[in-house]
């Protein structure tokens, strides 16, 4: 039997009080119906990490990198109400009023790919030139430094409820990535992480996913075991861990909310979907 879990995850509270969130935004070809999420959430969604699958030499780069900020003193970290110089012009399309998010790319010495995308928080345009604009943060998630870029901004939705379902699918089963500046452990409910699932394998916001553990691989080998051990103990069943919500999906990652864990859920733990 599955295990269930006690934690209470913060976007259920949507689900469980639709009051809390506005009506729902009508959707077609299957796909569920997405709400703004509440007030107390929208900044931990808007914050939440995602991944480059792409190499270097195959992406586009960002058009627009924060260069600088309009303050007396040489700063490279900036917060909520600064103001930012930002490498873009009106004949690149910048226009006042337009919001960003302002993210940057988390490389560790052991990073190839997939690479965590980092949401340092988000500007409004001020005022655009021929050369540079400038922007005002409107929200910083932590601080937004020099050379980071800007995407532009979509505010997040969730599911108006979880999609139904009971029964974990094992076929092509995928894997926990990295959670927020590259973290490979993530143990509370709410908390966020990613998965290698997206789009492209039919994920949608608002589908669960249990967690597994393959500890096959964390086998030591000792001697003088029997050659039963010896022959069945590689054997053993993925061990459940907990259970994620998706809650905004690309091409080929997804942003997952831990609903429920019974340990902490790391990369490489596998998934298998809830239908």
């Amino acid at each position: 039997m599955r295990n269930r879990y006690a934690a209470c995850a913060l976007y259920l509270l949507v689900f469980a009080n639709p009051g809390l969130a506005q009506a729902p935004v009508q959707t077609s070809g299957g796909q569920p119906q997405l709400v703004p999420p509440p007030s107390w959430a929208f900044n931990d969604l808007a914050c939440a990490p995602g991944l480059v699958t792409q190499k270097k030499d195959e992406m586009t780069p960002p058009a627009y990198r924060v260069i600088g900020s309009q303050d007396p003193a040489v700063r490279e970290l900036f917060g909520t109400g600064d103001i930012l110089v930002i490498g873009g012009s009106s004949n690149a399309g910048l226009q006042a009023g337009q919001r960003y998010f302002v993210r940057r790319h988390i490389v560790t010495n052991t990073s190839t790919l997939p690479v965590t995308i980092h949401t340092a928080g988000w500007v409004q345009i001020l005022g655009v030139d021929t050369t540079v604009a400038t922007a005002t943060v409107l929200h910083a998630c932590d601080g937004i430094l020099l050379d980071d870029y800007l995407e532009p901004f979509t505010p997040p939705m969730v599911a108006a409820r979880p999609l139904p379902g009971t029964t974990p699918h094992y076929d092509n089963m995928g894997r926990v990535m990295t959670g927020s500046d590259g973290r490979q452990t993530a143990g509370g409910s709410s908390q966020l992480m990613t998965i290698d699932r997206g789009t492209n394998a039919g994920v949608v916001v608002g589908q669960r996913f249990l967690v597994f553990r393959d500890k096959r691989a964390q086998r030591v080998e000792t001697a003088g075991r029997s050659k039963v051990f010896a022959k069945m103990g590689g054997t053993s069943p993925l061990v459940e861990i907990g259970e994620v919500l998706v809650i905004a999906v690309r091409a080929d990652d997804s942003t997952v909310q831990i609903l429920g864990a019974k340990d902490a859920i790391a990369t490489g733990d596998l998934i298998a979907p809830i239908r």
